[in-house]
């Protein structure tokens, strides 16, 4: 179900919208959003507007594949997540390359909740037809799954300060 925030997330605008990306800006487990908008002519152009999300103290996971046999961006392949715990919550994520008027980050983040840790990912390769299959793992933080590999590798990370830097050029 979906609710009306538009006021209260301070994401309205009466610019057209010619573009929309969600993904994590900051690299600090929290998705922001970017959108284009504006034309192609003067009169109708407007600058680009980055979202930072504030965050909800949620847990998450980002997710990055590479592929062997499959394409090395690991285009669809498909992922499945289970937390831990008493009420268990199931995420599926299916690795594409986005639509025309917006795409995401070839890295899969999967929001957790309140959830502790992740009982089970799964990863499904589409050319090779394999699946892996890794259990126990801890939540905020970035993996890197290689077609084959029996381990994970854990991603360095370095958040960015909630502020993106200014740049006196536009």
């Amino acid at each position: 179900r979906f609710a009306e925030i538009t006021a209260s997330s301070r994401t309205g605008h009466l610019q057209k919208g010619h573009g929309v990306a969600i993904g994590d800006w900051r690299r600090c487990g929290i998705q922001d959003l970017f959108v284009q908008l504006g034309g192609a002519i003067q009169g109708d152009r407007y600058h680009n507007v980055l979202f930072l999300n504030p965050g909800q103290g949620n847990n998450w996971l980002s997710v990055k594949l590479v592929g062997k046999k499959s394409n090395r961006a690991a285009l669809g392949a498909r992922i499945k997540v289970v937390t831990a715990g008493e009420n268990p919550l199931t995420v599926h994520r299916h690795v594409t390359t986005g639509s025309s008027f917006g795409a995401n980050p070839l890295e899969q983040h999967i929001g957790l909740g309140k959830a502790d840790r992740v009982a089970l990912l799964e990863v499904y390769w589409p050319t090779s037809g394999t699946t892996q299959v890794f259990r126990d793992l801890a939540v905020n933080q970035g993996v890197v799954i290689t077609e084959f590999a029996p381990d994970y590798q854990k991603r360095s990370w370095n958040p960015l300060p909630l502020a993106p830097p200014t740049s006196s050029s536009r």
